[in-house]
């Protein structure tokens, strides 16, 4: 599966200035590590309110960075969140695990291709 839309991550660039780009995509990779270690620590329950509030911040930002699984995954889990779908569900926070790794690992491949 293809975690980052190249077209956006270039756009962006061309709006910031390429030079700018790896500053910005080391930060929301940063993000993206910070959010994996908050969700394995703590209780099922207290994971599941976790993922809700990383849900809710990744919309715009992986939307605007080009993580265009990451961003539909996020929107699925706040959308349950609102509804009061979302369960104490340990599949769901593994696939959010998923989602992160597998999104920072591209970004972080390509940002060593700028070098």
């Amino acid at each position: 599966m293809n975690y980052m839309n190249h077209d956006t991550v270039t756009k962006l660039g061309s709006e910031i200035g390429m030079d700018n780009l790896p500053i910005l995509l080391g930060i929301f990779t940063g993000e993206l590590v910070t959010y994996q270690d908050q969700l394995t620590a703590g209780t099922l329950s207290e994971k599941v309110e976790c993922m809700k509030e990383i849900s809710h911040a990744l919309k715009s930002s992986a939307a605007s960075f080009g993580a265009e699984a990451l961003c539909d995954f996020a929107l699925a889990v706040d959308s349950d969140a609102k509804g009061e779908g979302l369960q104490n569900d340990q599949n769901r926070v593994d696939a959010m695990l998923s989602h992160l790794h597998a999104t920072h690992e591209q970004y972080v491949e390509f940002l060593n291709g700028l070098d």
